[in-house]
């Protein structure tokens, strides 16, 4: 007997938007996030974060200088 197919958070996802940011400071990042709506959170090094899965959240993670080093959704 085959197995039922289940969908999981992944199935829909589209991070699609996040090519708008490619480029941007992260002040820049902010501020266009703001503007759209989008919740934003800067991620420092040893900074604690929630697990809470968001893709219409843009992560701004950031070196120990302050400095944009990644981006991603969620």
């Amino acid at each position: 007997m085959d197995e039922p197919a289940t969908e999981n958070a992944w199935d829909h996802f589209d991070n699609t938007w996040l090519a708008d940011f490619i480029g941007l400071s992260l002040t820049a990042a902010i501020e266009k996030a703001e503007a759209e709506g989008r919740p934003a959170r800067v991620l420092r090094p040893w900074s604690d974060m929630t697990l809470d899965f968001r893709p219409d959240r843009l992560n701004l993670r950031v070196d120990a200088a302050g400095d944009l080093i990644e981006m991603s959704a969620g």
